[in-house]
């Protein structure tokens, strides 16, 4: 009789036994992912006043996809170069008298201090004056929206996330045994199910290190070629096939 213990093990070497027999036919599954993703916190605590993108819309690359209502930043901004022109103004009198020998050098010192303390507080001002508008580091789509207009946000809070629709990366796992054959540059030909298309593809990377208890390793691919249409998520069949002379 099974004992209790057995049956398990055999159910999971039935379960094992497909996938293993379609890699053996040279047969990978394969999802499809961009190569660039990012998802775009705020710099700043603030409100949210406009966001000019939607989920799935396309942008460019310096293209301002959501904007903060910073107010008070500007009017820091417009405080602390007033502060430096009055700093500047001084140091131009301090110049002046110094050179008619009626001002000590102490304070010629400290007038110049003082302007190099209003630059550096104007040059932070600006610096967070620019955090207010949140621009598209690359060309691409937005996958999520995760905050709405007129909501208050804390520093950190995630906005959007976006990918580079131009670029994709393919992702799958086959059987470490095939890393005498597999290469960086090995063709192999990808069929995606939403499109039902084929494409050619190329071995792009391979995974640093083997899963010890499946005995597979990760592996990336590109397609040849642009192709229009494509989503990241998509997924298909890798037909990758060894060198002649090799059993995969």
């Amino acid at each position: 009789m099974m004992s209790s213990m057995m049956r398990p093990l055999l159910l999971a070497s039935t379960l094992v036994l497909p996938l293993w027999g379609q890699a053996a036919q040279g047969d990978i599954r394969v999802q499809l992912s961009a190569q660039r993703y990012s998802v775009l916190s705020s710099e700043i605590a603030g409100k949210i006043t406009d966001i000019t993108v939607k989920e799935g819309e396309h942008f460019k690359q310096g293209d301002t996809l959501l904007t903060f209502d910073c107010t008070v930043l500007r009017e820091k901004l417009n405080y602390s170069s007033a502060a430096e022109n009055a700093a500047r103004k001084k140091l131009a009198i301090a110049d002046r008298l110094d050179k008619l020998n009626a001002i000590s050098l102490s304070e010629v010192d400290q007038a110049r201090s003082t302007v190099t303390m209003a630059q550096a507080e104007s040059g932070v001002n600006r610096a967070m004056l620019q955090r207010c508008a949140i621009k598209a580091p690359f060309s691409g789509r937005v996958t999520e929206t995760k905050v709405k207009r007129w909501e208050s946000v804390p520093e950190g809070k995630e906005l959007l996330a976006i990918y580079d629709d131009s670029a994709f990366e393919l992702e799958m796992i086959v059987p470490s045994r095939w890393l005498v054959w597999l290469k960086q540059g090995s063709p192999f030909q990808v069929t995606l199910d939403e499109t039902g298309l084929t494409y050619p593809a190329e071995i792009s990377r391979i995974s640093s290190s083997v899963e010890p208890v499946s005995q597979s390793v990760k592996v990336f691919g590109r397609l040849a070629q642009p192709s229009a249409g494509l989503l990241p998520g998509m997924s298909g069949v890798a037909q990758i096939a060894p060198p002649d002379g090799i059993t995969p």
